[in-house]
């Protein structure tokens, strides 16, 4: 079997840094898919999987939403058991042949990500069918697929990929309070051994864009600027950042 390059995923996009908010059903499920798989099938806790048609998870949001990390919380917990699976980015696909597909259903599990990066292309959306379909007649694999169009969006114009798409049940993800950003950035802060003022926080996140992406590239160049600076991450520093 071949398979596509290897993928470095990010160290800190775990079950662990995740906050669940109001996802927490999804995220329970998928932990649990990341616990016991390959035997998944036998874990009445996964029962809503084996019923349904085709082994397959839909996550499904806007930008931010927590897709991306828990596709690679999941992968980092099988790397850990040493399960074999496959994380792949449909945003860096389109440049290739859709054979990198080939074979993907003899792994446990298979996490496609920005899956809506394919729709319109005739090839890779017959590509990603063909999989689904292998998938379910093998009952080896489970199929983990992320994206920000819905399965039945219009935009898929493959009609049985649709279908396909749509055998699983989806999870429509829901974004953080800030609140929960707060303990986001806290916690990720903390990880990095950064001391970020209350105060400094409160700031970041009303004076900001309030997406995860933004705040988590925001915290980076914090970051950066504190180690230069060799200065805590204050309201004062934050001003200068976001002035900059």
């Amino acid at each position: 079997m071949q398979l596509p390059l290897p993928v470095t995923l990010p160290d800190d996009e775990t079950f662990a840094s995740f906050v669940a908010g109001a996802n927490e059903q999804v995220v329970s499920l998928l932990a649990c898919v990341a616990e016991h798989s390959p035997d998944w099938r036998e874990e009445p806790a996964l029962a809503i999987l084996n019923a349904a048609s085709i082994p397959l998870v839909n996550l499904m949001g806007g930008n931010g939403k927590g897709k991306s990390h828990l596709l690679y919380a999941v992968c980092h917990q099988l790397a850990g058991r040493e399960i074999p699976h496959v994380y792949l980015n449909c945003a860096d696909l389109i440049g290739l042949s859709p054979r990198v597909l080939d074979s993907l259903e003899q792994l446990p599990v298979i996490c496609l990500d920005n899956l809506e990066h394919i729709r319109g292309n005739e090839a890779w959306e017959e590509a990603v069918f063909d999989l689904i379909n292998r998938v379910s007649e093998t009952r080896v694999g489970l199929l983990i697929f992320a994206s920000q169009l819905g399965p039945q969006h219009s935009e898929f114009l493959l009609p049985d990929l649709r279908s396909r798409l749509s055998a699983g049940p989806t999870f429509q993800l829901q974004g953080l309070t800030d609140e929960k950003r707060g303990e986001v950035l806290s916690s990720r802060a903390l990880q990095r051994g950064l001391n970020l003022s209350e105060q400094a926080l409160h700031y970041l996140l009303n004076h900001s864009q309030r997406d995860l992406p933004s705040l988590m590239a925001l915290l980076d160049r914090l970051d950066q600027r504190s180690l230069q600076e060799q200065k805590k991450i204050s309201v004062a520093l934050v001003k200068r950042e976001l002035s900059e």
